[in-house]
């Protein structure tokens, strides 16, 4: 059966990355990947796999891990290349960024089939030598079908080896930079700054790299720690980088946004003038970040000054946060011609199939 990938395309702007239809096409649903279970793609194209009301509007999920947590497109701009893959979690309906693209999400894939072989008692329900040749097998047939170099791969002996091969084709592998980066701020202050910036240059909208430099500089450099600080407090709570898998943790907590706030109200008498007169500062020294509704007054705030992006990201702030159906209903209902108006018909598609999926689980 041909797959209308041009379907998805045309109606949510989102030219798909080649690599992505020719796995799909080659290997099909279901197929297992490392920790990928990558879904229907007629599911897929008709975008019948989000948690409609619990993921920002630029999510389309593509894999799973069973439960529940899904491997996602995140579509942050118009182009074709502006998407992330992060790994979107169901339990606190927050994100981690895993790849800058597709081809090197497989590849990350790849390498987690490659450390079933190097740690089977870890990877391995029972190492039996048909898992060893199933996992051979997938490792020498994605190989082929993307073209990756296995005598590299094979080299790797080690997590931190496998490691440098993810960055070394990704460099902006965020969740993977981010733990790299603080891993170095103690013994190699300059290396690990840089690992940072360079993530906060690729995800600006990204909770972890401000975090993580703005902790570190607080004794040293305490007005850019601040103001590090709050960039870090103007993200979507959805974007933190918490994570409950080991294999993802890089120590942010789960209410980052608790401590961020609670550092600035502290010491906002570091922050810049611009920072203090802003209408986020007012929301800070509330100390309600998790708080909908105080949320809810924030975004009518941006609105009514016409700041339409940032009314925009803390509607969507709303909709992480609240567990009222009919809230999450009239936020959506808020979003669609606010959406239009800024030329993001796609967006108010998927708010009008959030509405939808939302009204069928009453």
């Amino acid at each position: 059966m041909r797959l209308r990938f041009e379907k998805f395309e045309r109606k949510y702007n989102f030219q798909l990355p080649d690599s992505y239809k020719l796995f799909i096409t080659e290997l099909g649903d279901g197929y297992i990947l490392g920790n990928c279970e990558f879904y229907s793609a007629i599911d897929f194209i008709d975008n019948n796999l989000r948690l409609g009301g619990a993921m920002d509007v630029g999510i389309f999920p593509f894999g799973g891990l069973g439960n529940g947590d899904c491997f996602c497109f995140l579509k942050y701009g118009e182009n074709s290349e502006e998407y992330y893959i992060i790994l979107w979690l169901n339990e606190t309906y927050n994100y981690v960024i895993l790849n800058s693209t597709f081809d090197n999400f497989i590849y990350n894939c790849l390498l987690q089939e490659y450390k079933a072989l190097l740690y089977p008692e870890d990877y391995m329900a029972e190492g039996t030598k048909e898992e060893y040749e199933e996992c051979i097998d997938k490792i020498n047939c994605v190989s082929s079908l993307f073209d990756f170099d296995l005598e590299v791969i094979e080299k790797a002996r080690d997590e931190k080896a496998l490691n440098s091969l993810i960055l070394s084709r990704d460099p902006f592998a965020v969740q993977l930079l981010c733990k790299e980066g603080v891993g170095l701020l103690g013994t190699d202050f300059k290396e690990g700054s840089k690992q940072l910036t360079r993530a906060m240059c690729f995800s600006p909208d990204y909770t972890a790299h401000y975090y993580m430099l703005g902790k570190h500089l607080l004794e040293t450099d305490k007005v850019e720690a601040l103001n590090l600080l709050f960039k870090g407090a103007m993200t979507s709570v959805a974007a933190s980088g918490y994570s409950y898998w080991d294999e993802d943790d890089i120590g942010i907590p789960e209410n980052v946004m608790e401590e961020i706030f609670d550092i600035l109200v502290l010491n906002k008498e570091y922050l810049s003038e611009e920072y203090r007169s802003s209408p986020y500062m007012d929301f800070i020294m509330q100390s309600k970040p998790y708080n909908p509704d105080f949320r809810f007054v924030l975004a009518k705030k941006f609105l009514q000054d016409e700041d339409y992006n940032n009314g925009i990201k803390e509607l969507n702030n709303v909709l992480v946060l609240t567990d009222d159906s009919n809230l999450k209903i009239k936020i959506l209902e808020m979003l669609i011609p606010l959406y239009e108006d800024v030329g993001l018909v796609w967006a108010s598609g998927v708010c009008r199939k959030d509405i939808k999926f939302i009204k069928n689980l009453k």
